[in-house]
């Protein structure tokens, strides 16, 4: 009998965590009012979990999840949206819901999520490797409806040599936007970022800036970026 159910138990445990795998489709229930979202979670070739997360209604979509962790019925995922956002849920006995909660610095809010068809992650593609002429950071101005925003760009190498990069609000006390994608093909580079539906293209020129556009809510804004002094 010991012998069976230590062979039983593993196998009902990676059922449960199968269940996790999906579309699902539901409400955090905010002081206010419901904001509605999705998820998307499965998992990669190597048998790693990973997932995407849109808000309904906006143009925020595909936010690629972080540490997306699956122990039994638990499901575990953080995301940046771009503040930075936790989410424990657990697996209904059939499968069909997940229910939890989302906590970040404002507090916490229950959220339940039904799942409405199969797992359609889409990941961002990979970074581009980190040139050093593009390394560090930048600083630059734009013009806003008629305000001056100060923003900083800091470009940096991952483990792999992949480039990482985070968009900095001056203005807005120091808010970082995560940057989902950074493509560099010579003096080109190009930043997409999921958490706010926005993107940036620049140019290295010879006097040593970053001459590009900042596109967002389909407006396009001058954005140069300089060394700092």
């Amino acid at each position: 009998m010991i012998a069976l159910f230590a062979v039983l138990a593993p196998a009902n445990l990676a059922a449960a965590e199968a269940k996790a795998n999906g579309h699902w489709e539901g409400n955090i229930q905010l002081p206010d009012r419901q904001l509605g979202f999705s998820v998307d979670l499965d998992q990669n070739q190597k048998g790693a979990w990973i997932g995407t997360i849109t808000i309904t209604g906006s143009p925020i979509a595909d936010v690629p999840l972080d540490s997306v962790a699956v122990e039994g019925t638990t499901v575990r995922f953080t995301a940046n949206l771009p503040d930075s956002a936790s989410f424990e849920a657990h697996l209904s006995p059939d499968g069909a819901k997940l229910s939890g909660t989302a906590s970040n610095a404002k507090g916490q809010a229950e959220f339940e999520l039904a799942r409405k068809a199969d797992a359609n992650v889409k990941m961002p593609e990979p970074s581009s490797a980190l040139s050093k002429e593009f390394e560090g950071t930048w600083e630059g101005t734009v013009d806003a409806g008629g305000q001056t925003r100060h923003v900083q760009l800091k470009l940096s190498a991952a483990s792999d040599g992949a480039a990482t990069a985070v968009i900095v609000s001056v203005d807005q006390g120091n808010v970082e936007i995560p940057v989902t994608t950074v493509t560099i093909h010579g003096k080109e580079l190009q930043l997409d970022m999921r958490a706010i539906a926005g993107s940036y293209h620049g140019t290295l020129d010879a006097s040593g800036q970053i001459a590009g556009e900042w596109s967002q809510g389909g407006q396009q804004l001058a954005l140069n970026f300089k060394r700092p002094q």
